[in-house]
C-alpha cells in the first residue's frame, strides 16, 4: 500500500511542477495547446503500442480485458441514467446547463491523466487494462456525451461525424496494438527501445498539462458556484462509492475490480471541453468541472489508490 501510495503521489509532484510552471511564466498557457497535441498524439500512442506488443494473450490476461471492456461499457450505460435521476438536484443551474453538469458527473480522465497514474500505481497490466477501459470512454465522450449535452433539446445526430472523432491517434494505437497482441509480434529492437523512451514521455508532460490548467483556473468563483459543487462531488466521490459497492461482490478478477473501480475514481475528462465546443453548450461550465474534479482529486486518487492496495491486496 505505501509503494502504491508514493508512486501516486510522485505522479502529483509532476503537477505541483506544471502548476508553478505556469506561474513564473516557464510554461505559459499557450504551450499547453502544443503540450496536449504532443501526449495525444505522439507519445500516448507510442505508450499503448509499447504496453501491448510482445505481450502474451494467455487465458487470465484475456479474462480480464473482456471483463473490463464489459464492465467499462456497463458504467457508461449506467451512470447516465444516474445522472438523469439526480438532475433535479441541480435547482439553481438553467435548464440548458443540466446537460453539461451530467457531463461533469459522468465523464472520467482514464486516458490522458489514468494511464500514467495507473502505470506508476498498479503497474504495466493495469496501465494495459486502462487501455481497455478507454475503448469504452471514447464510445461514451463521442457517443453519449453530445446527447447529454443536449439534455432537453431535439438535435440530430451526425453519426459520421462521431465515428470520425472516434477514428484517432490513440484508438488506432489500440488497434494496432491488438494485431501485435493477438499475433504474439514483438517489436524489432530500436523500434521497441523508441516506442518505450517516447512512450515515457507521457507521464511527466501529461502532468504538467494538468498543472498549467489548474493554474489557469479562477477557483474563487468555481466555488461559488453550488451546483457544480454538486456534480462534482457526485464525480469524485458518489460514483467511486456506487461502483465499488457494484463490483466487489460480483465474480469478477481481482485485477478487474480494481481497474473498474479506480477508473470510475478519476475526475472529469479534458476532452469533454472540446465536445461542449462543438455542440454549442456551456464550455465555460464544463472547463471550470474539469478543473475543481481535478482539484479534488489531488486529495481523492492518492486515498482510493492506497485504499484499493489494501482492500485487495495488490
Amino acid at each position: 500500500m505505501l509503494t502504491v501510495l508514493t508512486n501516486v503521489l510522485v505522479i502529483f509532484a509532476m503537477i505541483a511542477v506544471g502548476f508553478f510552471a505556469n506561474r513564473i511564466k516557464i510554461l505559459p498557457s499557450e504551450s499547453n495547446r502544443y503540450l496536449t497535441n504532443l501526449v495525444l498524439l505522439v507519445t500516448t500512442p507510442c505508450l499503448v503500442i509499447d504496453s501491448m506488443a510482445g505481450r502474451e494473450l494467455d487465458a487470465a490476461m484475456r479474462t480480464d480485458t473482456f471483463q473490463v471492456l464489459f464492465g467499462s461499457l456497463a458504467f457508461f450505460i449506467v451512470v447516465p441514467f444516474l445522472c438523469l435521476l439526480f438532475a433535479k438536484l441541480f435547482r439553481h443551474t438553467p435548464e440548458e446547463d443540466i446537460g453539461a453538469l451530467m457531463v461533469i458527473m459522468t465523464a472520467i480522465n482514464t486516458g490522458f491523466m489514468g494511464f500514467p497514474i495507473a502505470k506508476a500505481a498498479f503497474g504495466d497490466h493495469m496501465f494495459f487494462l486502462f487501455v481497455i477501459q478507454n475503448m469504452a470512454l471514447n464510445i461514451y465522450i463521442y457517443g453519449i456525451a453530445p446527447i447529454q449535452f443536449s439534455y432537453h433539446a431535439n438535435t440530430g445526430r451526425n453519426l459520421g461525424a462521431l465515428l470520425k472523432a472516434f477514428i484517432n491517434p490513440c484508438m488506432i494505437a489500440v488497434a494496432i496494438g491488438f494485431v501485435l497482441l493477438l499475433t504474439g509480434t514483438a517489436l524489432p529492437g530500436p523500434v521497441a527501445q523508441f516506442m518505450s523512451s517516447v512512450g515515457n514521455v507521457t507521464t511527466p508532460v501529461s502532468m504538467f498539462v494538468v498543472g498549467i490548467r489548474l493554474a489557469e483556473s479562477s477557483f474563487t468563483s468555481i466555488l461559488k458556484n453550488r451546483d457544480l459543487a454538486i456534480a462534482s462531488v457526485f464525480n469524485i466521490v458518489v460514483i467511486p462509492a456506487l461502483t465499488f459497492l457494484g463490483v466487489n461482490w460480483l465474480p469478477l478478477t481481482t485485477a478487474t475490480k480494481v481497474c473498474l473501480i479506480f477508473a470510475a475514481s478519476f475526475p472529469c475528462a479534458v476532452a469533454t471541453v472540446s465536445i461542449a465546443g462543438h455542440e454549442h453548450k456551456n464550455d465555460k461550465l464544463t472547463a471550470e468541472g474539469v478543473a475543481l474534479t481535478t482539484t479534488m482529486s489531488l486529495v481523492s486518487l492518492p486515498l482510493i489508490a492506497a485504499f484499493l492496495s489494501a482492500w485487495y491486496g495488490m
